[in-house]
């Protein structure tokens, strides 16, 4: 297909944030935890699913026209789906470009698996989740000190 011949399926937005290279077919499960959070209840939110990517193959993207991605909401997204880009826009053009990596802290999004973990028990007692071995993906919990790998851990998340 010739430059002339593509055609822009999704329209480009002047000021917000793209999020890229999102597996396809886990754009659905990412808009769902966006409706967990509250600060993106009145902003304009635009999926495309299955589109051509040379890296993945095929992808899944998001346009989200707001001025700021709450920081609790980019904690779950390095957790839930590293490796996608988050870009943000303005007048037209990509400003900034970061590729999401596996957080090295976890603070107050995860329930502890561990039945014992006092966090489990005692209310108002947040979580907090250190990564120890970043290539297995395994995370120590502040409180019981047990170990957990981020897919034992994102189990707790229920999306």
């Amino acid at each position: 297909m010739s430059p002339e011949e593509k055609v822009l399926l999704i329209p480009k937005i002047e000021n917000g944030f793209v999020i890229d290279h999102i597996p396809a077919g886990a754009g659905g499960r990412l808009l769902h935890l966006m409706q967990r959070h509250r600060e993106f209840d009145n902003v304009l939110i635009t999926l495309g699913q299955h589109y051509s990517s040379r890296r993945l193959g095929r992808k899944d993207l998001l346009k989200i026209q707001a001025n700021e991605l709450p920081s609790r909401f980019l904690q779950h997204l390095a957790l839930l789906m590293p490796g996608v880009t988050v870009k943000r826009i303005r007048d037209f053009k990509v400003a900034e470009k970061v590729v999401m990596e596996t957080p090295d802290l976890v603070h107050e999004i995860l329930r502890c698996p561990n039945p014992n973990c006092i966090t489990n028990h005692e209310r108002g007692m947040g979580t907090t989740f250190h990564l120890v071995e970043r290539e297995t993906k395994t995370f120590r919990c502040n409180h019981c000190e047990r170990h957990f790998t981020q897919t034992a851990l994102t189990a707790t998340l229920n999306i």
